[in-house]
């Protein structure tokens, strides 16, 4: 039986460098070349985690929240 052994890609940079264009890109060309895709991302990728992804980012809150509690939040 022949085994394969997927790649990890990951993309590093700060908030709007275009990672989230070059993701897209390159998951087109991996897809046209008939390999199999799966894009995520941190926090994120699933339901809950883009809620939390959403408090983290997105949501103004008039409470502040300490370091160690975003960090634990962005791990969760």
């Amino acid at each position: 039986m022949l085994t394969t052994s997927g790649r990890f890609i990951t993309f590093e940079g700060g908030e709007g460098v275009g990672k989230s264009t070059n993701i897209q890109a390159v998951a087109r060309h991996l897809e046209s070349q008939g390999i199999s895709v799966v894009v995520t991302r941190e926090p994120g990728g699933t339901p809950i985690a883009e809620k939390i992804r959403n408090d983290l980012l997105k949501a103004h809150h008039e409470e502040p929240m300490s370091d160690m509690t975003e960090l634990l939040l962005m791990f969760a």
